[in-house]
């Protein structure tokens, strides 16, 4: 009876040891799954960046409205010739599509992402703007197509305001300037405006022109701005100094006084 009992409780030890040892090694299993896992990403988000800087398939730039939705289209794309594909925003993963989308945290209520691989960003504000990236993988692991895109993001212009001060019969300061929106672009009378001839000021919506009434004499002027979504024009009008109230030069303020010998050279329209 004692060996029988002896012999019972060793077959019992030895299984409540087995099950513990393959407890342990499930355990195991799924540490080094998860392990595993998080290695894949890590390589695939390294191995995506390792072909950033080496070579750029296609550069897309994508201007739109600030406060759209914007929907950024992966080209020349089948869905039976990928097996995943990666989005990327500067160094933070985005979105990514295997058989399944999945869009990360960080960005979690603010974009979507589809099956033909195409990125949706939701009411876009000012930090949406960047470069965005994005890797598609077919079932090896091999990139097959890299695309980049600039967006942008700006507002609508108002409507520009072009004012005259005259300075005296001769000199005057031509100003435009927008309220609304940030103009990439400046023109009067479709003659561009550049540093070389202007001077740019209120975070560049506003431009100030210094030239010669002589010029100028019985001449209709119009201002005019754009940005990639949006233009203005001003109303129409006739630039004219002579007989009005004259402002002596001790009036003028000192960093206008620079600007009358900046532009004695302007070409003349």
């Amino acid at each position: 009876m004692l060996n029988h009992h002896i012999k019972s409780s060793s077959k019992l030890l030895i299984a409540n040891q087995d099950w513990v040892l393959t407890r342990q090694l499930k355990s195991v299993r799924m540490v080094s799954n998860v392990i595993f896992s998080q290695f894949s990403f890590f390589l695939l988000m390294a191995v995506s960046e390792w072909y950033l800087t080496e070579s750029n398939d296609c550069e897309v730039n994508v201007d739109r409205e600030l406060g759209d939705s914007v929907l950024l289209d992966v080209l020349n794309l089948s869905s039976r010739t990928y097996d995943s594909l990666l989005w990327q925003k500067g160094r933070y993963a985005v979105a990514r599509y295997k058989n399944a989308p999945k869009v990360y945290s960080k960005f979690h209520s603010k974009v979507n992402i589809f099956q033909n691989g195409s990125l949706s960003i939701i009411s876009t504000s000012k930090s949406d703007e960047g470069k965005y990236i994005v890797n598609v993988f077919d079932k090896n692991g091999i990139r097959t197509l890299n695309q980049n895109f600039t967006l942008r993001l700006f507002e609508k212009l108002s409507i520009p305001v072009m004012k005259v001060d005259c300075v005296n019969e001769q000199d005057m300061y031509i100003s435009c300037e927008v309220h609304k929106g940030t103009p990439v672009s400046f023109y009067l009378n479709e003659q561009p405006l550049t540093k070389h001839n202007t001077s740019f000021s209120n975070g560049g919506r506003k431009a100030t022109l210094k030239n010669f009434t002589s010029s100028y004499s019985n001449k209709t002027f119009f201002c005019k701005v754009e940005n990639p979504i949006s233009e203005g024009q001003s109303t129409p009008s006739q630039l004219y100094c002579a007989g009005k109230c004259k402002t002596t030069l001790s009036n003028v303020p000192a960093e206008n006084l620079k600007q009358i010998s900046l532009f004695k050279s302007v070409t003349r329209i």
